[in-house]
């Protein structure tokens, strides 16, 4: 267990160090006890992929080209921003007692969430891409599927980052939110084209996955590990409400952290 303490280093190099070491922490407690480690970013997916890869190609025969490879890169993202919303939003509740005991950047609880399951996401999705390169039938790595990729990831991380901190702020007052942000995270994975391509979407009902800011994110992922094209205009369109999600969470975060120990 570390110490908190208020010293007389720059506020910003202080919330960074504190910041990356409660990321270790959460980091190094996730597999404590797992006797395969981190093995299970990677396995988790692959169970999914075969099942409900299993579903649609057979019973529903759905035809896309590598479609294990279509739904594998989905899911990998996907794991990431479920999991860490999921865990990030009752985290200050599950942390009660250290927000009451020290004075500290309260935002650096969730942020640790995210970005640690973030480095989890980093590896799987390393692991996956150095398995396609040696893989005779998938020729994609090239400095635009970089580009692309890292891009994506940094708009996934700014996204769920500024959600989190909305939740799990809304959350110490409303307790419900934790139950909304479960039963939503379960629609959303629907709602976002991981299981099926973008194209499938009848064009009169495309405008409503347009509106979600996943859609374009792991459209772009997925499509740089099969198709090789990038449909940047639909990412375009959603990079706006991304940054204001960040931003409106950071905003009512710093409003109300004030106010936590009496809601605690």
């Amino acid at each position: 267990m570390f110490v908190i303490i208020r010293n007389k280093m720059p506020k910003n190099l202080h919330f960074a160090q504190l910041l990356i070491a409660l990321t270790k922490k959460e980091i190094k407690a996730r597999y404590k006890h797992a006797v395969l480690g981190f093995l299970w970013i990677f396995i988790n997916p692959l169970i999914q992929m075969f099942v409900i890869g299993f579903v649609f190609s057979f019973i529903f025969n759905v035809k896309i080209k590598n479609y294990s490879v279509f739904l594998f890169s989905g899911l990998l993202p996907w794991n990431f921003f479920s999991l860490a919303l999921t865990k990030a939003t009752p985290r200050i509740i599950w942390d009660r007692t250290l927000v009451k005991k020290a004075k500290f950047p309260r935002a650096v609880i969730p942020l640790s969430v995210v970005l640690s399951h973030f480095f989890h996401f980093l590896i799987s999705w390393f692991i996956f891409a150095i398995y396609l390169i040696y893989s005779p039938n998938f020729k994609f790595l090239s400095l635009t599927f970089l580009t692309n990729q890292f891009l994506s990831m940094i708009l996934l991380l700014v996204f769920t980052s500024g959600f989190s901190l909305l939740a799990s702020c809304l959350n110490v007052f409303y307790r419900d939110i934790n139950f909304f942000i479960q039963a939503l995270v379960l629609i959303w994975f629907y709602a976002t084209p991981i299981i099926y391509p973008l194209k499938v979407i009848p064009s009169e009902y495309r405008i409503l996955f347009y509106l979600n800011p996943l859609s374009g994110i792991f459209t772009i992922i997925q499509q740089g590990f099969t198709t090789q094209k990038f449909p940047t205009s639909i990412l375009l369109a959603q990079v706006i409400f991304i940054f204001c999600t960040l931003l409106l969470g950071i905003k009512i975060f710093k409003s109300k952290q004030k106010f936590f120990d009496d809601w605690l």
